[in-house]
């Protein structure tokens, strides 16, 4: 009985690995770019890493404007593809769709077969994460290192063992120079781990002593080649808190708004004149002066953005304006998907991998939310949605657990 469980588990895994593979290298296949409005700067820094000329910007200037790790992760691919694209594209398509079975087999000890298939299949499918892989950014990379960062507190739950926290740190460090918005996950969990389990306080400090490593070697490097303390990146957040207090988003079934992104835009070029450290302080200070005026329509404005963010399908505000009934097809996709995640929590709750999920939707959804969010920002957490959706329903159905679970408390 064992081997057949253990059979049919393994040909599920493959399946969902290919059949998230499949989708993902649709776009690849019919020669598309890759290429969009962030990606220059980070090709230019991979390129300058090739080169020996370092992280350059498009201009050839050494930079820290970008976070260093996905920039080297385009030279490892360009340097082995000899410079195509497509090599990347294939790479993080190979990657993301790993997770499909991570996904299965690490519910599969929580939840019965099917609901393990059911939440990782809701993975390989989903929509809104199948373009991304073929893009020049950092999401599909950044979903990888922040499941397993994930997977990494869930060992640390059961095992306490040192080495799961050494991983823990080196992992989190890595992930906040690809992904900046995860810079407080770490630390917080650490504080978490703190207060709750003291007699643990020598690893916990371990693991922050380690985290904090890369971030110091990249603050060296940028105190040394460009003369600034710069711990992550060089740009700041400030523009993008000024863009979400001033533009006003879409609603749902609202066109794409040309005149608000038009006056986004022009402004966009007007920051451009600053440095980056100009542009952060010199918009900072704009946006704090506009909550102050009209703290109300911030909030609502705050509100009107997170909600639209979740709610539409990354890349389609602007490619799919001219097919209204695709975008609405694909955004009632991506709402049943958040609702069947949402009806999850409960059960979710139960297990402390299900709690630990929720915790860091909901970190990304707070920090998130004024700094003009845009769907694609959400990308690196849909697997954790496809966790939560595995537990929908289970109230209403009430199937028995798996009895090897060890984590339901």
């Amino acid at each position: 009985m064992e081997d057949s469980v253990f059979n049919n588990s393994s040909k599920l895994s493959v399946l969902l690995f290919v059949l998230a593979l499949s989708l993902r290298l649709i776009l690849p296949a019919i020669g598309f770019s890759g290429e969009v409005s962030d990606s220059p700067t980070y090709l230019s820094e991979a390129t300058g890493l090739i080169t020996g000329e370092g992280f350059i910007n498009p201009q050839g200037h050494l930079t820290a404007f970008r976070p260093p790790v996905y920039p080297i992760f385009l030279a490892g691919i360009l340097a082995i593809s000899g410079g195509k694209i497509v090599g990347v594209q294939i790479i993080q398509a190979i990657f993301y769709s790993l997770l499909a079975p991570i996904i299965f087999n690490f519910l599969l000890p929580l939840v019965k077969e099917k609901r393990a298939f059911f939440g990782a299949f809701i993975f390989a499918v989903d929509p809104a994460s199948i373009p991304f892989t073929a893009l020049i950014l950092t999401e599909a990379i950044g979903a990888v290192m922040i499941f397993l960062w994930y997977l990494s507190w869930g060992r640390i739950s059961r095992s306490g063992r040192v080495l799961e926290y050494i991983w823990s740190g080196l992992l989190s460090g890595i992930l906040i120079l690809n992904t900046m918005i995860t810079q407080l996950l770490q630390p917080l969990a650490l504080i978490l781990r703190m207060l709750f389990f003291r007699k643990e306080w020598l690893k916990i400090i371990l693991c922050g002593m380690i985290f904090i490593l890369p971030l110091t070697a990249w603050t060296v490097r940028n105190k040394t080649v460009l003369g600034e303390s710069t711990a992550v990146k060089s740009a700041g957040f400030g523009f993008l808190l000024w863009a979400t207090m001033n533009y006003d988003f879409p609603w749902l079934l609202n066109p794409y708004d040309k005149r608000g992104e038009y006056i986004f835009t022009q402004e966009k070029r007007v920051a451009k004149k600053f440095s980056p450290a100009e542009q952060h302080e010199i918009y900072f200070r704009k946006a704090v002066a506009r909550f102050r005026a009209e703290p109300a329509l911030c909030v609502y404005r705050v509100m009107k953005a997170s909600l639209w963010s979740w709610i539409d399908v990354p890349g389609a505000m602007k490619t799919l304006d001219d097919y209204p009934r695709i975008r609405l097809l694909l955004r009632i996709i991506n709402v049943s998907i958040l609702l069947i995640a949402l009806s999850g929590v409960p059960s979710a709750f139960k297990y402390r991998e299900g709690r630990l999920a929720f915790g860091i939707i909901l970190y990304f959804a707070f920090f998130h939310a004024p700094l003009y969010p845009i769907p694609r920002y959400y990308l690196p957490i849909r697997p954790l949605l496809a966790v939560l959706c595995s537990f929908a329903f289970m109230n209403k159905f009430k199937p028995q657990m798996n009895t090897n679970n060890t984590n339901h408390e």
